[in-house]
């Protein structure tokens, strides 16, 4: 389990880093093209609204998951034992992997049903296709299902503890491996 989330850890971060260097590349090509040919590069604003900034917003999510640096109310779980953390921890993750899971079903029907009509925007004289773009949500919440799939497996087994945590000494601790 612990190679999965290596794995999606990895890949999410090299798919952002590539779409983030993509944006910003094609941004910079825009402007220039602006400033010196009077005509800016085609369909920038559409490809960045349907393309980067939706695999910017949602395929980090499972990347959070893998670091566990999602929100949580833990004021009152953070001063219990560790075996009372996990078992308020369970339900957390099986509700999170049902949501995960509805999402996903979701965003497969909406993304095949684009698919299959061919969706795409007019952006002055080409088409557009944006079809590919619904599928990055589907891929995000997947990737989120199986990850809470794997806490709660985890959790199970005991080889996952909910334990008390200070966000901010966690990622100093992070920072201090990095270097």
């Amino acid at each position: 389990m612990r190679r999965y989330e290596q794995l999606v850890a990895r890949g999410t971060v090299l798919f952002g880093g590539i779409v983030l260097t993509l944006m910003m590349v094609q941004i910079a090509v825009d402007v220039i093209m602006r400033r010196f040919f009077g005509a800016g590069f085609p369909a920038t604003p559409d490809l960045v609204g349907k393309y980067y900034m939706v695999a910017l917003a949602v395929v980090p999510i499972a990347f959070t998951e893998v670091k566990r640096r999602h929100i949580e109310a833990t004021i009152f779980t953070d001063q219990l034992p560790a075996r009372v953390r996990n078992w308020f921890g369970m339900p957390g993750f099986i509700l999170s992997a049902l949501i995960y899971g509805l999402l996903t079903y979701a965003g497969t029907v909406d993304a095949l049903r684009q698919t299959a009509k061919g969706a795409y925007i007019d952006a002055g004289l080409i088409k557009v296709l944006t079809w590919p773009s619904y599928w990055l949500m589907p891929l995000a919440f997947g990737l989120m299902t199986v990850l809470c799939a794997i806490r709660i497996v985890q959790l199970a087994t005991g080889k996952l503890s909910v334990h008390a945590h200070d966000p901010l000494e966690e990622l100093n601790a992070d920072l201090e491996e990095e270097v």
